[in-house]
């Protein structure tokens, strides 16, 4: 009885043995399966965000914007020329000189020209090129045709749809806000129109307008307009709201980057969970194989 007994466990142990065995043996085929497609799903996202872009992604109709183009090197070789297309009703104004770089403005053909003097952009770096133009009247999209060209003599045309491999740039061009108008920077300021709603304000104008008829004037306006022209530092923190900057003065730097276009996202989604899928058919037919 004892020898059964002791046989019968030692039996049961051996199973557990090569059963464990199988097990790692399984779960080793799964990762050997699974590591290639995380990698192909990783190089795909870095793929995906690797696209010239035109920042802001959002301006106003007849606003003087700084825009900001990001190009990045997605090859083994460098970038040394890039062409970019002004979108229709968009006109361009300035650029900011960068070393290393000739900047080339067409404006018959509506195109402005980066050429690296030098070597250019190299593999895993990018560039930013900073320029001014004036947006249109009418809102809508403004989409921006990139060039790319690279050293080997290959060149990626951005020029397709959010949905496409190689899409271009789009900047929502919207109307302003009510009650704003805009200089010729693209700056906005209050309009007087809403200060003649409030009445305390409108009783106010009429007071001054009968004071001027009368060619009397306030005594106490009188001292506070010297008061101001005694205190010329007062007078300049009044009106500095109202300072306008030039557009060269802008920041040269833009946030990085925009969050990917909704088809790309999907895209992604999609061959995350086929991945999935793939590893979990793998392993059913191992486990059946195994049971066979």
């Amino acid at each position: 009885m004892d020898n059964r007994t002791e046989t019968k466990q030692q039996n049961e142990r051996r199973s557990d043995t090569r059963s464990g065995r199988k097990m790692n043996r399984t779960w080793k085929k799964l990762l050997t399966l699974a590591a290639p497609a995380s990698a192909a799903l990783l190089m795909f996202a870095a793929v995906a965000s690797a696209h010239v872009s035109v920042l802001p992604k959002e301006s106003t109709t007849g606003a003087w914007e700084t825009y900001t183009m990001k190009v990045p090197v997605e090859k083994d070789v460098n970038t040394n020329k890039v062409v970019l297309k002004m979108p229709k009703g968009v006109e361009f104004q300035q650029y900011e000189p960068i070393p290393g770089w000739k900047t080339t403005v067409d404006e018959a053909a509506g195109t402005v020209t980066w050429e690296a003097q030098g070597d250019g952009i190299a593999a895993g770096q990018f560039q930013r090129f900073t320029f001014v133009a004036k947006n249109p009247e009418q809102p809508g999209e403004a989409a921006w045709d990139a060039f790319q060209y690279y050293a080997d003599g290959s060149i990626v045309e951005w020029t397709g749809d959010e949905n496409a491999d190689t899409p271009h740039s789009i900047t929502t061009i919207g109307a302003e806000a009510s009650g704003t108008a805009a200089n010729s920077h693209g700056q906005t300021s209050a309009s007087t129109s809403n200060a003649s709603s409030d009445p305390a304000a409108a009783q106010t104008e009429e007071d001054q307008a009968a004071e001027t008829e009368s060619g009397v004037s306030d005594p106490a306006s009188a001292a506070t307009e010297e008061n101001e022209q005694a205190d010329p530092a007062a007078s300049a923190d009044a009106t500095q709201d109202t300072t306008v900057s030039e557009p060269a003065t802008a920041a040269a730097d833009a946030p990085s980057d925009s969050e990917p276009a909704s088809g790309q996202s999907v895209l992604l989604y999609v061959t995350l969970a086929l991945s999935i899928v793939a590893i979990g058919l793998s392993a059913f037919a191992l486990a059946s194989r195994k049971r066979k």
